[in-house]
């Protein structure tokens, strides 16, 4: 099991790296979690998205969602429709998303996309991998999302800031993809997690190797990841870099 990074800018797009994206590769088997701006792009370099199993949304903020008008289009004008590729989202989520269209676009929206609801607590078998899913401490309806197959186990921590269990919902994982929006010179509201922060999570969970992602696009990531590893002790650190490929075990 491999997770492919499609884009990992916080907030806004960066040149060169778009809004957060990924894509989860098992067997014959690609999951596309998270779709922020700019990441279908990136994600059509290496498949035809009309083969993509499934979608997961973390939440309804843009720059984790807003990939889904242009795979709206793609699949109703581009392939013709006749295509609805299951998406896995939070309370609202759908309707959130849709009312950008229209006042009926939830109802567009499902013109090319068979939405599910999914919640904390909850268990979904999406494509033979089993995810479940955290509260995350954020202003929104946002889900931290663990999949786990026979090959290893990973979590993505989506947005949050430091109320939320992380550690808890990461242990056991072969990679936590944490969330490293701030640095230490530039900490913000705690609508998110610094760098360090993440470090902290990723040891209190025993993860075998931390990837940081959703930096802020005007700060350096190798400030974040010099700051990630002082908290780290032997976990390795890497930034999700656009095009960064990470093999999962254990």
């Amino acid at each position: 099991m491999r997770l492919r990074v499609l884009g990992s800018s916080g907030g806004y797009p960066a040149p060169g790296n778009p809004n957060t994206g990924f894509l989860l590769e098992h067997g014959d088997v690609r999951i596309w979690i998270d779709a922020g701006t700019g990441t279908f792009a990136e994600l059509q370099r290496v498949m035809d998205f009309t083969k993509v199993d499934a979608i997961l949304l973390s939440h309804a903020h843009a720059d984790h969602c807003a990939d889904l008008f242009p795979v709206h289009v793609a699949i109703r004008y581009g392939v013709g429709g006749g295509l609805r590729i299951p998406v896995y989202a939070p309370p609202g989520a759908h309707e959130t998303v849709g009312s950008l269209l229209d006042p009926d676009g939830a109802a567009k929206l499902s013109e090319a996309f068979d939405f599910h609801v999914v919640d904390a607590g909850q268990t979904a078998e999406v494509a033979g991998v089993r995810f479940t899913f955290l509260r995350t401490d954020h202003p929104i309806h946002c889900l931290a999302i663990r999949g786990e197959t026979p090959e290893g186990i990973f979590t993505f921590s989506a947005d949050t800031g430091p109320g939320a269990d992380l550690a808890g919902f990461a242990r056991g994982s072969g990679l936590l993809v944490c969330e490293a929006t701030y640095q230490d010179a530039f900490l913000g509201a705690p609508l998110h997690l610094s760098a360090r922060q993440a470090a902290q999570a990723a040891r209190a969970a025993g993860v075998r190797e931390l990837a940081l992602t959703h930096v802020w696009p005007t700060l350096d990531p190798r400030t974040s990841l010099e700051e990630a590893r002082q908290e780290s002790g032997e976990i390795p650190v890497r930034w999700a870099g656009p095009g960064e490929v990470f093999e999962i075990g254990g």
